[in-house]
Formats: C-alpha cells, sequence, structure tokens
C-alpha cells in the first residue's frame, strides 16, 4: 500500500475510534452505571452548555491542528496499534504548532470532546470512565510512544521531552 493510501485509511480507522466506537462504549458504561445510580454534574444548562462548547471547540482545534501540523512537518501519522502501523510514521520529530505546547497535542483534544460528551450525558459516571480512559492513556499509550519517538529521534526528542508538558499545554517545564 503506498503512503498516501495508508496515510487516507489511517485518518479513517482513527476516526472510526475516536469519534464513534469510544464515545459508544463510554455511553454504554455509562447507561449501565447510571441504572443503579444517576449523580448529574451540573445542574444548570445554561453553565453547562458554555462549558461543553468551550471543550468541544478547544479539543477539535487542538485535535485537527495537530494532525495538519503532524501531516505537513512529520510527514507521518499519529495511529500506531500494537506496534501494527496503521497510518506511515513520522519522519521528522514535530515540536512546533500545538507541539509547542504538549507532547500530546491529540491526546489532550480528544480528551476535552470527550469530557463535553461527558457533560452532554451529564453523568458523573462518565466523566469517571472518561478520565479512566486518560489515565490509562498516559500512563500506558504514552509511556509505549515515548519509547518509540526515543528510538527514532534519539536526544532531539528527550531534549524536547525535558521542556514540554506531557499533556496539558500551557504547564511548560522548567528547565534545570
Amino acid at each position: 500500500m503506498n503512503k498516501d493510501k495508508k496515510m487516507i485509511s489511517g485518518y479513517i480507522a482513527g476516526g472510526i475510534l475516536v469519534i464513534g466506537l469510544v464515545p459508544s462504549i463510554i455511553y454504554i458504561i455509562t447507561t449501565l452505571f447510571d441504572k443503579v445510580y444517576r449523580l448529574e454534574v451540573i445542574h444548570n444548562s445554561v453553565i453547562k452548555w458554555i462549558i461543553i462548547i468551550v471543550l468541544l471547540l478547544t479539543g477539535i482545534i487542538y485535535g485537527i491542528w495537530s494532525i495538519i501540523i503532524q501531516h505537513n512537518i512529520g510527514k507521518g501519522g499519529p495511529l500506531e496499534i500494537g506496534n501494527i502501523e496503521i497510518s506511515p510514521k513520522t519522519e521528522n520529530l514535530v515540536v512546533s504548532g500545538p507541539y509547542k505546547n504538549t507532547r500530546n497535542p491529540m491526546l489532550f483534544g480528544t480528551f476535552l470532546m470527550y469530557l463535553a460528551f461527558a457533560l452532554i450525558i451529564n453523568s458523573l459516571a462518565s466523566v469517571i470512565l472518561v478520565s479512566a480512559i486518560f489515565v490509562f492513556m498516559l500512563t500506558v499509550v504514552v509511556k509505549i510512544e515515548e519509547k518509540r519517538l526515543l528510538k527514532d529521534f534519539g536526544n532531539q526528542y528527550e531534549e524536547y521531552r525535558k521542556k514540554v508538558s506531557k499533556f496539558i499545554p500551557w504547564f511548560q517545564r522548567k528547565i534545570k
């Protein structure tokens, strides 16, 4: 499969996973928990929708911006599952655009979108589930990804990792 077809298939697979499968699983699990005990997160609908819109827009911007920058500068895509390359790996380390503020802008954007989805459901169970998913992503998946980046980019990635926040933009590391 040529690089362009692999890139397109990677974005399609990633889109199905991120936009379809994971939110469906979150909804199903939340529904099961809410049958036992439902606890709403935000009662004021105006405040709730303002927060949802801000989270959703910020998440979409971070997600799309990071994909564009990774494609244009990194010359590759984000998706690798279990050492199976779904889209071509990045050829260049990306440290600009949203990657200047966080090493995982796609993950950050996705977290904000899922948090917005959890607030649409307006269930404490969904917020806890989304948080648990991202704790797993940050402790397991990112660790695997960072091993690959260290192998592929060596000292260049190590220096970048020392300076830039793993997840939350604006929380830059201080160089010692």
